[in-house]
């Protein structure tokens, strides 16, 4: 594009001489020059900061590992690689005997704990009402100790001392039932608590299991594309993460990285308007909007070693990436990954200057024909 101006100009001063016949002499060539020079250089820098392009971009999505979570042998393989496949679809499947057999033995224990409360509950029940007897057979022994003792300063004599040491050995002997019934309806309390107890850990370890037996499916977490699927069946898999089975590329995240200078993107803002000439789409022209300017490069970070950092190579190359969202969300999944092109984004500034980006970014489209 600044080609073509430069021609634009170079003809306007052709025109100049040879039409309008300004006199050719050392003062006005280099008046000519300097015009030139000041013009040409004022567009492009009101250019590039009005709607910086450049042709520094790719295609990004999220690329994921296919590492299952338990560790067994591939029964069943429902997919095949670089499948479209849904969030929620399964993959493949693994042997279940194993994790159905914890299931079963989980259940099997947890039904014995509960049948366990139930027994122990009745036996809190029963030492609780021994308790009431206990209580009860004590209020009489104290009624009768009063009856003796009202008899014995009414009529003193033997018969009523005597009945009196019987009365008293009845309530001591109430009061030790008592308190062995207390003791027992202690423990049986004690042993209701701990029957409870293993039945939130038969619970737990029967949801533990179930949820072992439910990871012997592999699904998909995201709508996207298998890719490098190396699963067949009656192969081993495991959950340690350097045994990744497949990649999954999830196409429902898709974003355009565009690499500018620092310099051109002080008046880029999230929502500015963006348009996307890709190679994969010559002719076409996409739109989107700027979702953020990422403000890090790796340049600037400095990793901990035995070394000192040499200082002369430290630098940056003044570079940050504008993160882009495509409007057309099919379009974005038909792309490849790591799609390339060549991007401009117009911003809040110089709106006037936008068209210059917009026919260069068409023409750059239609050159994508070109075999190069």
């Amino acid at each position: 594009m600044i080609l073509l101006m430069t021609l634009a100009y170079l003809g306007c001063v052709f025109a100049a001489f040879r039409i309008i016949k300004i006199k050719v002499n050392t003062t006005s060539i280099a008046v000519s020059v300097l015009i030139g020079v000041l013009l040409l250089g004022s567009i492009v820098t009101l250019w590039k900061q009005a709607s910086p392009m450049t042709d520094q971009m790719t295609l990004r999505r999220v690329v994921l590992r296919i590492v299952p979570n338990v560790r067994e042998f591939v029964t069943k393989v429902h997919v095949e690689s670089n499948q479209l496949v849904e969030k929620g679809q399964p993959l493949f499947e693994m042997s279940t005997k194993r994790f159905q057999n914890a299931v079963d033995q989980a259940s099997s224990s947890l039904k014995s704990s509960e049948s366990n409360v139930l027994k122990l509950e009745f036996s809190v029940a029963s030492a609780s009402a021994s308790v009431r007897k206990a209580e009860a057979d004590m209020g009489i022994a104290n009624a009768e100790i009063e009856t003796a003792k009202k008899l014995k300063r009414s009529f003193a004599g033997a018969v009523s001392k005597l009945r009196l040491e019987e009365a008293q050995a009845s309530y001591q002997a109430a009061q030790a039932n008592y308190q062995a019934s207390n003791a027992s309806l202690k423990q049986a309390q004690a042993q209701l608590l701990a029957a409870r107890q293993a039945v939130e850990v038969a619970q737990a370890t029967l949801k533990t299991a179930e949820y072992n037996l439910s990871q012997t499916i592999y699904k998909s977490s995201v709508d996207g594309r298998v890719i490098n699927f190396q699963v067949r069946e009656q192969t081993p898999v495991a959950r340690w993460q350097f045994t990744t089975v497949g990649t999954l590329m999830d196409l429902s995240d898709t974003a355009i990285l565009a690499i500018y200078p620092q310099n051109l993107l002080r008046n880029v803002s999230p929502g500015d308007t963006v348009e996307i000439a890709f190679r994969r789409k010559p002719g076409m022209i996409a739109s989107g909007k700027v979702d953020s300017v990422i403000n890090y490069t790796g340049e600037g970070q400095f990793v901990a070693g035995q070394k000192v950092p040499v200082v002369a190579t430290v630098g940056s190359k003044g570079f940050l990436a504008v993160r882009i969202n495509l409007d057309d969300q099919e379009l974005a999944k038909q792309l490849p990954l790591g799609a390339d092109g060549t991007t401009a984004i117009y911003t809040g500034f110089g709106q006037p200057f936008h068209l210059i980006s917009k026919i260069a970014l068409r023409i750059k489209g239609w050159l994508y024909y070109l075999p190069v």
